[in-house]
């Protein structure tokens, strides 16, 4: 299906444009475009954008949003997270990242980083859903055989163009010396990138210090695990030397800043890893402990802490917050979107500058950053197809019937 755009405005470009979509890819952006397309929407001044890239998150958590707030990291992982997840089947997995999904394309997320451990509940939702992900295989359940298992999930992605692997390990506290060097390897056989959450209290650091000598960054370093491509999650407590070991690597930085402040683990230096040159990007972590999916809110945090931390008002500014929201993130996981133009991803969105919260200012890279909102995405599209129109939802399956099984099965995990 060819879609053309009319009378949109795009960031960075002073006239209204026209924008023609050409099956999955943007094709053309002019002031007249004489295409034929197979629809037309006027976009009536209405700003055309790249759609967010949610470059990590947990979306099955939405089962368990709000279960225990108000703790610790570890504290709500241990006792609280981890048993309530030994509860969840496939099934449950699967309408848990349905329900996150659509959360998502609401709120103009048109890709995304997800890590969960399981594999074919969670890849089904996604190819059903139709959204660009990375999907980072795992073993957080008892494996005897991980190369089994993970030799299975490859293959649920060789029908799919949306949807491309990835190797995640947990954290270092939860995966042993061995089982990160063998997954690591796993990932180097096969030829695919590595990630993590890493650095994301000082407790993890403390207890890397108390039992290697090493920092968690200098501990993976050891171990082989930045000789592949690789993504880090968090990465709130981290000293010069570890900052240079992510740079030398060309480590992908992922934030979560209400994540971070939520579970108190503190405040991420975004700034300095924008000054070494790292890829950084952006992400809401899981929504339980989040607990929403809402990029506006992370770029809201992700400039304005970082202007509070370091006592500088002009650090990470709106256009930098911008990027890391969507082109780094794209960048991050090897898919050519993130940016509108020619030649790229057709995942876009459309938002509602005429607002009062939008009103009179005419930055709008400043205005989606500091006042915009995740309601006023009115279109979601991802590769070509439109996903999310004006309240109306193409999901590919029944929302109704996927929120109902959901208020099911917390129901089940609260008895």
């Amino acid at each position: 299906m060819n879609v053309k755009f009319i009378n949109a405005r795009i960031l960075g470009e002073v006239d209204l444009k026209q924008l023609y979509i050409k099956g999955n890819i943007i094709h053309k952006i002019s002031n007249i475009i004489q295409e034929p397309a197979d629809r037309v929407i006027d976009l009536k001044g209405k700003l055309l954008m790249s759609g967010f890239v949610n470059a990590h998150c947990h979306n099955p958590m939405t089962l368990l949003r709000g279960i225990k707030d108000d703790v610790n990291l570890q504290t709500w992982l241990f006792d609280y997270m981890f048993p309530n997840e030994a509860k969840l089947s496939e099934e449950d997995l699967y309408y848990g990242e349905l329900l996150g999904i659509a959360e998502s394309i609401r709120s103009g997320i048109t890709c995304i980083e997800e890590n969960y451990f399981s594999c074919q509940g969670n890849i089904e939702a996604i190819k059903k859903s139709k959204i660009r992900a990375r999907f980072g295989i795992t073993t957080e359940r008892e494996s005897d055989d991980f190369v089994k298992d993970f030799d299975e999930c490859l293959i649920s992605f060789k029908d799919s163009n949306l949807i491309v692997p990835s190797i995640f390990i947990h954290s270092i506290y939860t995966t042993s010396e061995q089982e990160i060097m063998e997954q690591t390897a796993y990932a180097k056989a096969h030829n695919l990138p590595v990630s993590i959450h890493l650095s994301e209290t000082l407790e993890e650091v403390g207890e890397c210090m108390t039992k290697h000598n090493q920092t968690p960054v200098e501990y993976l370093e050891s171990l082989g695990f930045f000789d592949r491509p690789a993504t880090a999650y968090h990465c709130v407590h981290m000293d010069k030397d570890d900052v240079k070991i992510l740079a030398d690597y060309n480590v992908n930085v992922v934030t979560c800043p209400s994540s971070n402040l939520k579970l108190g683990s503190g405040i991420a230096p975004v700034h300095t890893f924008l000054e070494n040159g790292i890829n950084v990007a952006l992400g809401t972590d899981g929504p339980a402990s989040n607990n929403s999916l809402d990029m506006f809110k992370e770029m809201y945090l992700c400039s304005c802490l970082q202007k509070a931390h370091f006592y500088d008002s002009s650090v990470v500014s709106a256009s930098q917050t911008l990027k890391i929201a969507t082109e780094n993130g794209a960048k991050m996981m090897g898919f050519k979107s993130g940016i509108i133009k020619e030649g790229y991803l057709a995942d876009l969105i459309v938002v509602d500058i005429n607002k009062l919260h939008y009103y009179p200012c005419d930055n709008m890279e400043s205005n989606l950053v500091y006042a915009g909102r995740a309601d006023d995405v009115v279109l979601t599209m991802v590769n070509g197809e439109i996903l999310y129109e004006n309240g109306k939802f193409n999901l590919g399956f029944d929302l109704d019937y996927v929120i109902k099984k959901c208020f099911e099965i917390r129901k089940r995990l609260e008895k």
